[in-house]
């Protein structure tokens, strides 16, 4: 079984996924004090999540060490005020903003220490000021996007950090928001999930995370809901040509929405198709570590997040 194999692995996995990590950190390619690496800023914020989060399952030290050099507390003040302006509002709010919440989340159970709070602060409160200006039509475009500004991905963050902070408002939008943008009916047509299972152009897979969201959010209570959109037999194939950059990070995506869905429905198929999609993705190293740059700096992270994620499974 794909899952039993998968939670064998788990630790050789992290430490596998680590080196095209660290090495892409290591470069200066924004003008952000602390999350100057991998090519872009929510790559940047993703991988030092990944350092926490490689640290936290599997002990080593080394990666402890690693994201405290950028995560370095006399930076955080300057980097808030980066995260302020308007430039990197419009690029990162929801996508980079719902990645600031898993690594300050990720840093405070890990290191214990908590640095980086107000940053995701910051993050939930703009990431929460987008969510409730939305009206139906513009809810509907972000629910339906296959790249950044999905908001489905924005309203997992926020769940989880509101549970994280026992922030009881921020839960109850996050839950309101998936009650009214997520669970529209007319969503079904639009995402069914046959359309997650086959070759792509981007990352994010809209139709699974979006009920990804519902489980996440509503936890058990959704069952019904997500279950009874889930048709017999469905099974996502892993992606073995992908034809570009994004598109290669799509199987960890999608195994990652995979397990949430898991959680509400209790469909063990679900979580060893997660594991399956999980194990190709990381035995293709052409795809993230002996890959150009456009990959390398980036998709290793998501596996991470995908196996840091199952351990709460």
């Amino acid at each position: 079984m794909s899952w039993a194999e998968f939670e064998a692995r788990r630790k050789e996995l992290m430490h596998a996924l680590a080196p095209p990590i660290l090495s892409a950190l290591g470069n200066d390619d924004t003008p952000s004090p602390i999350f100057h690496g991998c090519f872009d800023w929510h790559s940047a914020v993703h991988g030092v999540y990944s350092l926490y989060a490689i640290h936290r399952r599997t002990g080593d030290d080394l990666y402890l060490e690693a994201a405290r050099q950028h995560a370095r507390p006399e930076l955080v003040a300057a980097e808030l005020e980066y995260m302020r302006s308007d430039d990197l509002e419009r690029a990162e709010n929801p996508y980079g903003f719902a990645w600031m919440l898993a690594l300050a989340r990720t840093e405070e159970l890990a290191a214990g220490t908590s640095e980086l709070r107000p940053l995701a602060d910051h993050a939930a409160a703009r990431i929460a000021a987008l969510v409730t200006t939305l009206d139906p039509d513009r809810a509907r475009l972000l629910t339906t996007d296959d790249a950044h500004p999905n908001l489905s991905w924005a309203l997992v963050h926020l769940a989880v950090w509101a549970r994280h902070t026992a922030d009881r408002e921020l839960l109850r939008l996050a839950s309101d928001a998936t009650r009214t943008h997520l669970l529209d009916p007319a969503l079904d047509e639009v995402l069914p999930l046959h359309a997650d299972t086959g070759p792509v152009s981007e990352f994010m897979p809209p139709s699974l995370m979006r009920l990804a969201a519902v489980s996440a959010v509503l936890g058990s209570g959704a069952r019904d809901e997500v279950d009874g959109r889930i048709p017999e037999g469905l099974r996502v194939p892993p992606v073995t040509e992908p034809e570009t950059a994004h598109a290669g990070g799509v199987n960890f995506f999608r195994a990652f929405a995979l397990l949430h869905v898991h959680r509400a429905t209790g469909r063990d198929e679900l979580r060893e198709n997660a594991a399956e999609l999980t194990l190709y993705q990381c035995g293709r190293t052409d795809l993230w570590r002996d890959a150009d740059y456009d990959r390398r700096h980036w998709i290793a992270q998501i596996g991470v997040r995908v196996i840091d994620d199952s351990y709460d499974d």
